[in-house]
């Protein structure tokens, strides 16, 4: 994957990245993890969290990029980059599928950032040939519900949970459509 996936200005004016994280991010990301309400760390990791340790924020920022897919996006207008949101793909062990988590901080969130997001990651899914993304996200979370539809998810009660819900999309392969797009070049000529 290439280095910057995404560039872009927000109708406020304000510049923002989106890039591989990277483990050298763990300082930034541990800072803006720690402003997030209470709410969006709740939805975001299912559970209450007060403070979020040096270990945690270190599993979340170094990932094995032949099993996941993890992007950060930063504010790029100031000196200081700073963490705004981020999401990942983790591979499941057949290898076929993927778990997708995305977060948002407070003061961006409704700006279409989670939806730039997922849709690059669907992209980078699609590139490795991954056939289907599931996450899943608490029954509250009218938000990310909204935008998993708008973004052609399935939504499922989840069989293990209550309160949370499964988002199910299938994925397309671009290495097929790329081969159906030579192919069909050929054999029109």
């Amino acid at each position: 994957m290439k280095e910057l996936v995404d560039r872009w200005q927000t109708r406020a004016g304000v510049w923002l990245a989106m890039r591989p994280m990277r483990p050298s991010d763990a300082p930034l990301v541990k800072e803006s993890l720690n402003k997030l309400s209470a709410n969006a760390r709740r939805s975001r990791f299912f559970a209450s969290i007060g403070e979020f340790s040096d270990d945690t924020v270190r599993q979340l920022v170094t990932v094995d990029p032949q099993q996941a897919c993890a992007l950060l996006v930063l504010r790029t207008d100031n000196e200081l980059p700073t963490p705004i949101a981020g999401g990942r793909f983790v591979c499941n062990e057949n290898a076929q599928e993927c778990s997708l988590s995305v977060l948002v901080g407070d003061a961006w969130q409704g700006q279409g950032i989670g939806r730039r997001i997922i849709q690059a990651l669907l992209h980078e899914a699609s590139r490795r040939g991954l056939r289907r993304m599931t996450g899943q996200v608490l029954a509250d979370n009218q938000a990310m519900l909204r935008l998993a539809r708008s973004l052609h998810f399935v939504v499922l009660e989840s069989a293990n949970d209550d309160g949370v819900l499964r988002i199910i999309r299938d994925i397309p392969d671009e290495r097929a459509r790329q081969r159906g797009g030579l192919l069909g070049r050929v054999f029109r000529s």
